[in-house]
């Protein structure tokens, strides 16, 4: 067993009676991102107490502090037909592999549809591949506002016609050299405008990305534990995806969870500096190495025997294999509010999955027995004036005794 920090942890448990529509946690995600701080949702399988082997899926949501707790319990309470219970931590068990997720392209391309309504409510998958596994998704979010800037950089992209680097200089140099010339680019033929072609599919991906820039984003890390890594896989291969999937970036052994709340990062020092150090670090060693006069790249094909000609280079060439494993780019995650709802919420089949229910308050028990009392009187028919006016009738038996009385007299 392992205890995660003592921080401001609410759970969130739905009812028997609770219709939950897909991505129900969208309004609560709004509250938090106005909050501007970070925030963990886990869904974790754990045993029963009373049944030994049975398991239940429980939802968790921590937060930044007291007051953030009390606002984002009453918005649950009041928006979801839901129990709130407030603990000091959830104890989940030990798990031996976490699988560290990372997206497969640029965030600007969404893991849902956004010109599709959503019909299906994807957190009932998610709970029907917890059952029977010990496994946890965790998702650490915080509001992140300047996330807009990536998803503009994408659709400029894919949108303006800029010219590359070799062909703006040779225009330059084209230029230049009229001008020497004394060509007048008066009698020279205007160039004309070439327009873009945008094919269906980039078509399709701005659009997305547009749907995408002007929603509320968020900086996610997000992490499966499970006691196999197949079991945790499983998980993964559940989450959405559509433009965008997510993809395992590393998988750790024997990690527990996140002890603190931390906020994710956007990781911009790895992906701009650190992923050049597995050609820049080798080449500056190499010519370092040359210039005090240890090695001589002419002298590479010639030598025979292992000399520091030789075994400069293939150290140089194990060191680029190392820091290119160890620096490789990683693509951050960021997800919109409906696109995060797809995973942090409660499942719309609640009847029917192995969900921990809350329970349901006795002042709406009672209100339900008030209703059901006034159907069952106007079920029950009441005799009307007429009815009652009716003389009896007469049976057969009744009859036949007046016949024979009549007979004798």
């Amino acid at each position: 067993m392992s205890v995660i920090d003592s921080g401001w942890w609410v759970e969130v448990r739905p009812l028997i009676t609770s219709k939950l529509e897909p991505a129900n946690f969208v309004p609560v995600l709004d509250v938090l991102y106005g909050l501007g701080r970070s925030f963990r949702f886990l869904m974790v399988n754990t045993k029963d107490k009373d049944v030994v082997g049975r398991f239940f899926v429980r939802f968790y949501l921590q937060v930044c502090d007291e007051q953030a707790k009390v606002q984002v319990s009453n918005v649950i309470r009041a928006l979801l037909d839901v129990e709130v219970v407030s603990i000091d931590f959830p104890v989940v068990e030990q798990f031996g592999v976490c699988v560290d997720l990372e997206l497969a392209k640029n965030y600007a391309l969404p893991i849902v549809s956004f010109q599709q309504e959503q019909l299906v409510n994807l957190v009932d998958e998610l709970v029907a591949s917890f059952a029977g596994v010990q496994v946890c998704l965790e998702v650490i979010a915080v509001a992140d506002p300047n996330a807009a800037l990536g998803v503009q950089k994408f659709v400029y992209k894919k949108t303006s016609h800029d010219p590359w680097l070799g062909k703006a200089l040779l225009d330059q140099g084209t230029d230049f050299l009229g001008q020497a010339i004394g060509i007048n680019q008066k009698d020279t033929p205007t160039k004309k405008s070439s327009q873009i072609k945008v094919d269906s599919w980039t078509r399709e991906c701005v659009k997305n990305a547009e749907h995408k820039l002007y929603s509320n984003l968020f900086t996610c890390q997000i992490n499966i534990y499970g006691d196999s890594l197949r079991n945790a896989n499983g998980v993964k291969s559940v989450l959405p995806l559509a433009m965008n999937r997510f993809r395992t970036f590393k998988i750790h052994k024997n990690q527990p969870l996140t002890p603190k709340l931390k906020t994710p990062k956007k990781h911009h020092i790895r992906n701009n500096v650190l992923c050049n150090l597995w050609w820049t670090i080798p080449l500056c060693l190499l010519l370092f190495a040359g210039v005090l006069g240890w090695f001589n790249p002419l002298k590479f094909f010639s030598s025979t025997i292992f000399t520091v000609d030789l075994v400069l280079p293939v150290l140089a060439a194990g060191l680029v294999v190392c820091l290119f494993v160890a620096f490789k780019k990683r693509q951050p995650i960021v997800l919109s509010t409906l696109e995060l709802a797809q995973m942090i919420g409660l499942p719309s089949a609640v009847a029917k999955l192995p969900v921990a229910l809350g329970k349901v308050p006795t002042a709406r028990m009672q209100l339900g027995q008030q209703q059901q009392t006034p159907e069952k009187q106007k079920t029950t028919p009441t005799p009307t004036t007429t009815e009652k006016a009716k003389p009896p009738v007469k049976t057969d038996t009744q009859a036949t005794h007046h016949l024979h009385g009549f007979l004798n007299e």
